[in-house]
């Protein structure tokens, strides 16, 4: 398999992203060959730093760049040489199999969206990003992908999220929920409640409704919401880890407690590890005729092999196969009336 990386996408880029291919292509667990896309002379320049050299590493020359302020729609336009579209490209072209970017979420939606196509059955692709908890981990879609959802939207993300997290987990079968503010049925907005109808429809084991502190515990094995929530949701979880770890470490390393903090100082490196983003790499984009993931723009090197081999599990788990086999299926009782199509907003 080959999987392209946008060597120009993030924060840290490029050097983040040559050095987190170089550890991939290490570790023996690798088994997948990379297409470094960018400008050609920078990275060669940056290899020759590292003294790396192997097979299974190409280079495709790009000469542009998106920024993180770029527009979307007017970069596909006037960038056509962009890393972040002639990588793309390269899966459209079935010469990779797999693409990361670490650059503009936006961006890299848009041009997987217009270059790769949608899966039949599926209006608008889903960001899914699994959440660790004691039992394992819980799938939470959409965490940005789609701000204003339509219920069939919802409807459509529970199907793909079930699929993903049965195929990932290799289970026969996943626990899907609906994000509100309460278990009660007569509780959550006009769009949680027609989504709801819709998931009670489909042929998927929809549990009910979901609230926010589920994300965080083994009662789902999927959580279904819009995907401002969903980002919301994310971005909160992982600030309160950050400043809950960073509290608790300024008060170990008082005098008076260092007896103690090495005491525990295995089981909190454990816990930082677990809710690290950059041990879970890259989310990728569901619904989308290819396989796309889209990684923090803070990602370091850690997170970028960590999104290779993400995407590896991915490529060989089949798993654009099985969404297009799966979601016509899901679908086939669904009648979709006039508010499934809307966006409502009362």
């Amino acid at each position: 398999m080959k999987i392209v990386v946008d060597i120009m996408g993030g924060d840290n880029a490029p050097f983040i992203n040559i050095e987190g291919s170089i550890q991939y292509l290490n570790d023996p667990r690798s088994v997948g060959e990379i297409i470094l896309v960018g400008p050609e002379v920078l990275i060669r320049e940056e290899l020759q730093k590292r003294s790396f050299e192997s097979p299974r590493l190409h280079i495709q020359h790009a000469s542009e760049q998106v920024s993180m302020d770029d527009s979307p729609t007017r970069s596909f336009k006037e960038k056509k040489d962009s890393s972040l579209r002639v990588g793309i490209e390269l899966v459209k072209k079935n010469r990779g199999d797999a693409f990361i970017s670490a650059g503009n979420t936006g961006a890299t939606m848009a041009y997987s969206l217009l270059l790769l196509g949608r899966i039949p059955g599926v209006d608008r692709p889903a960001i899914g990003a699994f959440m660790p908890h004691e039992e394992g981990m819980t799938l939470l879609l959409d965490v940005g992908a789609v701000a204003e959802a339509k219920p069939k939207n919802l409807l459509q993300f529970g199907i793909m999220g079930s699929i993903v997290y049965r195929k990932l987990t290799k289970t026969d079968s996943a626990r899907v929920a609906l994000m509100s503010i309460g278990e009660e049925a007569e509780k959550g907005t006009p769009l949680v409640k027609e989504a709801k109808r819709l998931l009670e429809a489909a042929d998927i084991d929809f549990m009910g409704y979901a609230e926010g502190r589920d994300i965080f515990n083994d009662k789902f094995d999927v959580i279904v919401t819009d995907g401002f929530t969903g980002n919301v949701s994310l971005k909160l979880a992982e600030s309160t880890f950050e400043t809950l770890f960073t509290m608790i470490k300024s008060r170990l390393d008082r005098p008076s407690r260092l007896i103690g903090a090495r005491l525990i100082k295995p089981v909190f490196t454990e816990l930082v590890g677990i809710f690290d983003p950059n041990n879970y790499g890259g989310s990728p984009l569901l619904g989308i005729k290819g396989i796309s993931l889209i990684a923090h723009g803070s990602s370091n090197e850690k997170a970028i092999k960590n999104a290779l081999f993400e995407a590896q599990r991915l490529v060989n788990s089949n798993l654009i196969q099985a969404i297009e086999q799966e979601i016509t299926a899901s679908l086939s009782n669904i009648t979709y009336t006039d508010m499934d199509e809307e966006i409502i907003h009362h």
